[in-house]
């Protein structure tokens, strides 16, 4: 018998990626990321209906153009959500200070790291419709946490960054 990888092997190593690249960026880069989540996720819900009128014909550009093709709102929610997450983190031009020190740097960038994974991948299954989002959170049980627990996804990163802003102004 052949053992198939399900889904929480891919989750798992997107969590891994997702920790390891937080490390990689420091704490204050990971906050701006974090933030430029929280912007893609307004601005796919905002942009989403209008630029799927695009794509059906419906809304044309400049009063002539216009694509008629057939993309699903997941996938036209997703490529936006990514789109703008690299946009905003990469250009927006929020520097991070790289303040370092600290015992609990590690642990804070681990927090935010963490979370901001958690964020993403709770977003993208709820972009997803209800029919498909359902076989996922059947079929793995890390899928299940973060479509059941997607508003916690939404409201813990804003309490770490609380936390930790209390704390480091305690300093």
């Amino acid at each position: 018998m052949v053992a198939v990888p399900t889904w929480d092997l891919f989750l798992i190593l997107f969590f891994i990626i997702g920790v390891a690249y937080g490390f990689i960026l420091q704490r204050d880069k990971t906050v701006i990321t974090l933030i430029s989540v929280y912007v893609a996720l307004v601005i796919t819900q905002v942009l989403t209906g209008p630029i799927q009128e695009f794509f059906a014909g419906d809304r044309t550009i400049l009063g002539q153009f216009f694509i008629r093709a057939n993309v699903s709102t997941f996938t036209l929610q997703t490529i936006i959500f990514g789109g703008i997450i690299a946009l905003v983190s990469a250009k927006s031009g929020i520097a991070g200070r790289d303040s370092g020190g600290g015992i609990m740097s590690p642990i804070e960038v681990f927090g935010f790291s963490l979370l901001n994974t958690a964020l993403i991948a709770s977003s993208v299954f709820y972009f997803m419709p209800e029919a498909m989002r359902a076989g996922f959170d059947e079929t793995s049980r890390i899928a299940h946490f973060l479509i059941q627990y997607h508003i916690w996804w939404i409201i813990l990163p804003i309490v770490l960054l609380i936390i930790t802003g209390f704390r480091r102004g305690n300093e």
